[in-house]
């Protein structure tokens, strides 16, 4: 049964992206010795090269242009969320505590961390809105920063799915029960968890099982659990077809437009058949920016807001390798 359009929504009031400077995929591939000839992805990547290009900055930069879109001081914030899973430093280090640090948010507000990959605007988006109608309203943020070009190595053909992996970050100010105009209201999410897919892509070195990287090796090095790798495709579709489902059930609500984490140039095709929208009303943004995490969905919020296409109801997709999930966001009340 549909919920009642009487609950409390998470206004977006602000947004920020920050952005490496763009490089040809294939062009750098080649260069490296790849064959980019069958080369299906993401036209143009983000490569950050700057010794302050870190996530920390890539945060407080968007968080500070989202704040100023916004017109809410950082002085006013409660909470703080950082999605991204890439860090300047690892743990007990926190990425949503230095982005607070930078722009002067004050020891009343809370920095959190989550770790869920490029769903991660949409479980901070959530986690968010509970926080803030727990504690009777005012201003949060969430943020993302990603420097993971450097981790893929493009003189590999094997990896080419993954060339399209971009360095940048995204902010969005948010508020319940706030004065300043909205550019949508977040309504909530469904999400399904494929919990057999959980390692199906693995950095192996650096946790507790595999602290040391063997002499010759390179840290970041992934491996694809090889009887996954056919049926992926399928299980991803089937996965957005169901959120996308349930989220109309749930909230009674068919979306008109949608954003999308750039994870590949077919999911990004697929999504307009499974979502019953018209295809140009699916954003892409992936040839300009590649896949920059859970940052695309931001950069995609931000282009719909400046276009002034925020007049219908926007379905939020987005996935990691074992979890799925689909926001629902109305135009500003």
């Amino acid at each position: 049964m549909p919920l009642s359009n009487a609950l409390p929504t998470l206004s977006i009031l602000g947004t920020g992206v920050w952005l490496a400077p763009a490089v040809d995929t294939r062009a750098r591939a080649a260069a490296l010795g790849a064959d980019p000839s069958g080369y299906r992805g993401w036209d143009q990547i983000r490569i950050a090269t700057g010794d302050d290009d870190h996530p920390g900055e890539m945060c407080a930069q968007s968080l500070r242009q989202a704040l100023d879109e916004s017109g809410v001081d950082a002085a006013d914030l409660t909470i703080v969320v950082s999605v991204g899973m890439s860090r300047d430093y690892l743990p007990s280090w926190s990425l949503a505590t230095e982005a607070m640090k930078l722009v002067g948010a004050p020891s009343t507000c809370l920095g959190v961390d989550l770790t869920i990959g490029c769903l991660g605007t949409l479980v901070g988006l959530t986690t968010v809105l509970g926080w803030l109608l727990q504690e009777g309203g005012g201003y949060g943020a969430i943020v993302c920063g990603e420097r993971w070009a450097y981790t893929i190595d493009r003189s590999r053909d094997d990896l080419m799915s993954l060339w399209g992996h971009s360095d940048g970050g995204g902010a969005l100010v948010v508020g319940v029960g706030t004065p300043q105009p909205s550019l949508g209201e977040y309504r909530g999410a469904c999400f399904t968890s494929y919990a057999d897919d959980n390692g199906r892509l693995l950095i192996r070195y650096g946790g507790t099982r595999f602290p040391i990287t063997p002499p010759g090796e390179t840290p970041f090095f992934r491996t694809v659990d090889p009887s996954t790798r056919r049926d992926a495709k399928r299980r991803h579709l089937g996965a957005y077809s169901d959120v996308l489902d349930g989220l109309v059930a749930k909230y009674g609500v068919q979306p008109q437009r949608v954003v999308v984490n750039q994870v590949s140039t077919g999911i990004v095709r697929e999504l307009y058949r499974l979502a019953g929208v018209a295809e140009d009303h699916v954003v892409c943004t992936g040839h300009d920016s590649g896949h920059l995490g859970p940052a695309d969905v931001v950069l995609g919020l931000r282009q719909l807001f400046h276009r002034g296409e925020n007049d219908t109801p926007i379905a939020i997709v987005s996935s990691t390798a074992y979890a799925f999930g689909a926001g629902l966001l109305l135009p500003p009340a």
